[in-house]
């Protein structure tokens, strides 16, 4: 049993996501940007009056934190659009307890674990969340649905970033 169609649904609708959030911090960055940017202008403006040199090293300054201010914007806005990403995609994998397929799922699940951990592997089955945890002996495996839409996610490595292209 493969999880790929799963996992093809949820990555579609995290690059949807992903995008959007994208392009809403962009947005922001840019505003931001543009907003320092004005006030480096009024600053070098006000400053020449006073020297060129002293105007240019305030506006290198304001400049360099206005730059650092937008990566800051970027990166957190990213941080955020993960942080949803892989709550969507918890609830969307959790979700597939209500599905017409999900008891055929469990089925499969258990039966990979039973593949993975031997046939004397006890499986139980976690209703909270959906899916279930199997164990033998001191091995388990854990195929609670919110946990492998976390791998999914892990499993992207860097290229979650391909998300924000």
């Amino acid at each position: 049993m493969t999880l790929e169609p799963v996992s093809a649904a949820l990555m579609d609708d995290a690059r949807q996501e992903a995008r959007r959030l994208r392009a809403e911090a962009e947005r922001e960055a840019s505003a931001t940007g543009e907003a320092a940017q004005r006030e480096a202008e009024r600053l070098v403006a006000a400053a020449r009056a006073v020297g060129e040199d002293e105007a240019r090293a305030v506006a290198a300054t304001e400049l360099a934190r206005a730059r650092r201010q937008a990566r800051e914007l970027v990166q957190g806005a990213r941080r955020a659009a993960y942080d949803r990403l892989q709550a969507e995609a918890r609830q969307a994998a959790s979700d597939l307890r209500g599905a017409p397929g999900y008891a055929a799922l469990i089925d499969g699940l258990a039966r990979a674990a039973c593949r993975q951990l031997g046939e004397d592997a006890v499986v139980t089955v976690d209703d909270a969340v959906g899916g279930l945890v199997a164990r033998a002996g001191s091995r388990s495996v854990d195929y609670r649905l919110p946990v492998i839409a976390d791998r999914c996610l892990a499993a992207l490595g860097a290229d979650v970033e391909s998300l924000w292209a």
